[in-house]
């Protein structure tokens, strides 16, 4: 059986929004941070119904039915696949889309491992305000994605204090962050030889960090545009455990930040960047070194090296 928790009510020209449900609603313990235990139906102005199980959302379409109950004994509803049209471009310098509307959720949504959330270009955030620099967990952020999970066309909207968590091997495409909380997005978990992908987005106002990269493995960056931050990309230089982990920067609009990367040359990380345009950008690359003992990590160095693989040629003053 499948069910969906949007009712159309077209009639009173209430709009239909996408679930951002790609399976059952679950939370585990990570991090030591306990799950929230609070309701995880949306409300945006439509009728809701309650499931312990909704429907994959498959990348750029979402189901749409009229749902009268959750019980057992209610008929499989019929559903129309519509498509979602998507804002923004894969190119990067472009700025924040206009939103299809907005929700705040009650608790944060998980997409299942393999599974797709498209979000239609509606403005997700938690309700709360903004905690500065004060580290949040999981129970905190807006979306978790398992491993092998992918999230698109999604407005992380400002009032939030954890942005987007991945737990290896995700795949963003079109996500937006138009106020940066404590962190955008953290790569929570991955194993070495393992890739998180972002292409297109961007994110504005990190008083600190945009991506936080934890696990290990590689992250790469395409298409995205970043403005007034400070550091856009952050190896975690005091985790106790630490990886050897790797970025990859190509087509990047930055402007009014301190750093585009920082990484731990002591455990042979890389940043490698091509076609970045910058402007009122202090350093492309910091290397520091690196411990897990929790220590705040010292820099040792800055510019083109063996860790930060860049040429004069790949960066453009706008």
């Amino acid at each position: 059986m499948q069910y969906t928790v949007l009712a159309l009510g077209l009639a009173l020209g209430v709009s239909a929004m996408p679930s951002p449900y790609g399976h059952s609603h679950h939370l585990s313990p990570r991090d030591c941070e306990e799950p929230s235990e609070e309701s995880s139906s949306i409300s945006a102005g439509l009728t809701t119904a309650t499931s312990s199980y909704l429907a994959p959302i498959e990348t750029s379409y979402f189901p749409a039915a009229n749902v009268s109950s959750s019980s057992s004994s209610a008929a499989e509803p019929e559903m129309t696949i519509m498509p979602i049209s998507s804002s923004g471009s894969s190119t990067s310098g472009g700025s924040l889309p206009a939103s299809s509307g907005s929700s705040a959720l009650g608790a944060t949504q998980t997409i299942a491992p393999g599974e797709s959330f498209d979000g239609g270009m509606y403005v997700y955030d938690r309700g709360v305000s903004c905690t500065g620099q004060e580290e949040g967990g999981d129970s905190d952020a807006v979306f978790i994605i398992e491993n092998g999970g992918s999230l698109s066309n999604v407005i992380i909207g400002p009032n939030q204090i954890e942005g987007v968590h991945c737990e290896g091997s995700c795949t963003l495409t079109n996500v937006w962050w138009s106020a940066v909380c404590e962190d955008a997005f953290t790569i929570k978990l991955q194993d070495a030889g393992e890739i998180t992908t972002i292409t297109g987005g961007g994110a504005f106002g990190a008083e600190d960090k945009v991506l936080q990269h934890n696990g290990a493995g590689t992250m790469s960056v395409s298409g995205f545009t970043v403005d007034n931050f400070g550091k856009l990309y952050r190896s975690c230089g005091n985790c106790d455990e630490m990886y050897e982990r790797h970025v990859i920067f190509s087509d990047l609009t930055a402007t009014e930040g301190k750093s585009l990367a920082g990484i731990n040359s002591n455990y042979g990380d890389t940043a490698t960047f091509t076609n970045v345009n910058v402007s009122g950008v202090g350093d492309i690359c910091v290397t520091y070194t690196g411990n897990d003992s929790g220590d705040e990590p010292e820099k040792n160095g800055s510019g083109p090296s063996e860790s930060c693989i860049y040429s004069e040629s790949d960066i453009t003053e706008l």
